[in-house]
């Protein structure tokens, strides 16, 4: 306060005027190129565009070498204009790259009234690399296609001769080869062509917890953007008052994942589905689960629990044998004092591996047990694990219930619930190859070896359907599935 009384302008207070125009511009910039992606994005990925991309990539080479060789039937018209159309064809997927990169920043980068930094979360600084290299290389493809046009277009009009047309139209074929190599690296899997999670398909779990607690609740987080998994944070914490007096939250959605794998095996209907949704969640919550305008509805749900199936099928081999043993009255559940299973991929890419593995104690005390975890040549090659593990009540018999109908969900859950789950990273040096064993031992408070199970995995040191890369790409794929498939 000033002596004459009046009070000195504050420009960066809360409400400042200037502080709102900020906020309006930033908000009115942010919702622009978002839409630029929207657009550019679509554009990219209607056919035939990717089609025609690709077939003009191969023929506008086979030009330029037909000229080379000095065929009577070469024409430099031919190749000009085939070279001139793949230059065209690609300036809607440099927008759509660039656009990306610019939307994927605001997305995870903005300390704004409504928005927050995404920093903290494991995995911004991948994906903007990501978007980084796409678009260089949109931009390397587009630059070498526009050479190659001069070049070509140069020559036609000039008396060049026949040593310098050699060297130019060597050149152009240089230039077309980079077109190829990008082409191949890019593919056509174009980001974040989804508008609900855009970020999804471009993050890859690198960081998680050894121990699954909320076992299908916690893998589905291992495998959100950083994005989605603030947004997961928030719901999560507006269902405290959604949930039925004996829920939590966590537990009601993890309820609600395992009604849903079990519809997706076809155990469980549409009916039977919605029924389950009712055991554990409030008539409020209910109408936001089936609200198409909710971030995280049923169909939602179902598209992240595809993706992380996708990411992870190991887990869910584990909990489809666990129903299936409850379902057969299997001895190793119902008489056993412990029960040990694990899931590693027959074949592990570039020299890494999620191995699974889920105990259950029947013997009814607590004790803290170790399990050994011996990879062959692995680093490390042995690991050793404490960890609490509580009594689980046994089932006596199998369970009998309706196919198609509840019954099957609540004994499922409550087995998931008293299991012990862990997520172990397996990594080997990437000079090894070929069939690799790995050895899981459990032991009990005392020491003793209860059970040993030896899987092997075969290594391989080139990009195939097990590497992270393949991964990421199908998870995108199951996502697009399911999504066409509830449209439908």
């Amino acid at each position: 306060m000033s002596k004459t009384g009046k009070s000195l302008p504050t420009p960066y207070a809360e409400n400042s005027e200037r502080q709102i125009r900020q906020e309006q511009a930033l908000n009115f910039r942010i919702k622009t190129r978002d839409a630029g992606r929207r657009f550019w994005t679509r554009v990219t990925t209607s056919t035939p565009l990717p089609q025609l991309r690709s077939i003009f990539s191969l023929l506008a080479p086979v030009s330029t070498a037909i000229l080379l060789v000095g065929w009577q039937k070469a024409s430099f018209e031919v190749a000009i204009v085939l070279h001139a159309i793949i230059t065209i064809l690609f300036i809607p997927s440099l927008f759509a790259a660039a656009f990306a990169r610019m939307s994927a920043r605001d997305r995870l980068r903005l300390r704004a009234a409504g928005y927050r930094s995404m920093n903290a979360y494991p995995g911004v600084e991948r994906i903007l690399n990501t978007l980084d290299e796409r678009r260089i290389r949109e931009r390397v493809r587009l630059f070498a296609a526009t050479i190659a046009t001069i070049t070509l277009t140069s020559l036609w009009n000039l008396d060049a001769g026949p040593t310098l047309s050699s060297i130019l139209l060597g050149f152009t074929l240089v230039l077309d080869a980079v077109i190829i190599l990008n082409n191949i690296e890019l593919g056509e899997s174009t980001p974040m062509r989804s508008n609900t999670f855009p970020l999804l398909s471009l993050h890859a779990p690198t960081l998680h917890d050894s121990s699954l607690d909320r076992v299908l609740t916690d893998l589905l987080v291992a495998h959100l953007d950083p994005e989605t998994a603030g947004m997961w944070d928030a719901w999560m914490a507006s269902l405290d008052q959604d949930v039925r007096s004996d829920q939590t939250p966590d537990s009601a959605v993890e309820h609600l994942l395992q009604a849903m794998h079990l519809n997706h095996i076809g155990l469980l209907d549409e009916n039977g589905l919605l029924s389950e949704t009712r055991r554990v969640f409030k008539v409020s919550a209910i109408d936001g689960l089936i609200s198409e305008s909710s971030k995280f509805n049923l169909i939602t749900l179902k598209r992240l629990l595809g993706h992380t199936r996708a990411w992870q099928p190991g887990l869910f081999r584990l909990a489809d044998r666990l129903q299936d043993a409850l379902i057969h009255g299997d001895s190793t559940l119902t008489e056993e004092p412990w029960r040990l299973d694990i899931d590693l991929p027959p074949r592990c890419g570039q020299g890494q591996g999620d191995l699974f593995v889920m105990i259950h104690n029947h013997t009814g005390t607590n004790q803290t047990i170790e399990v050994d975890i011996l990879a062959a040549e692995g680093e490390p090659e042995v690991q050793t694990i404490r960890i609490p593990a509580k009594a689980s009540l046994q089932p006596n018999t199998s369970v009998s219930f309706v196919e198609g109908r509840g019954g099957l969900v609540e004994p499922l859950g409550g087995l998931l619930a008293d299991s012990i789950v862990l997520w172990i990273g397996l990594a080997w040096p990437d000079s090894e190859s070929g069939p690799h064993p790995v050895q899981v031992t459990l032991r009990n408070e005392e020491g003793e070896t209860v059970e040993s199970i030896v899987v092997s995995t075969i290594l391989t040191s080139g990009v195939q359907a097990e590497s992270m890369g393949h991964r990421m790409s199908d998870a995108a794929s199951e996502v697009r599935r399911i999504a066409l498939a509830l449209a439908d």
